[in-house]
């Protein structure tokens, strides 16, 4: 059994630059990525609710860029009229 040191001084890990070394890295590197990926698609909101929300605030700008049109073309006219 590895003393407190060892652990500390990651003994009981290789840390060598071998092909198996880094294999095994690279291996468990990909396991943590895709548990991470599960569990973060598991808490995320549904798709449809968010994308009504995206709807939603596209019309919400072709609305106010519209409002915005009207508004500075009666301030034009009565401009012009002026």
């Amino acid at each position: 059994m590895p003393t407190q040191g060892e652990r500390q001084n990651y003994n009981w890990r290789p840390n060598d630059e071998s092909v198996t070394t880094r294999t095994r890295y690279d291996l468990e590197a990909d396991h943590w990525y895709r548990s991470f990926k599960s569990a973060e698609l598991k808490h995320k909101p549904s798709s449809f609710k968010s994308d009504l929300g995206v709807i939603g605030l596209v019309f919400s700008l072709v609305f106010s860029l519209l409002v915005l049109v009207v508004v500075l073309l009666v301030d034009f006219v009565k401009w012009v009229r002026s």
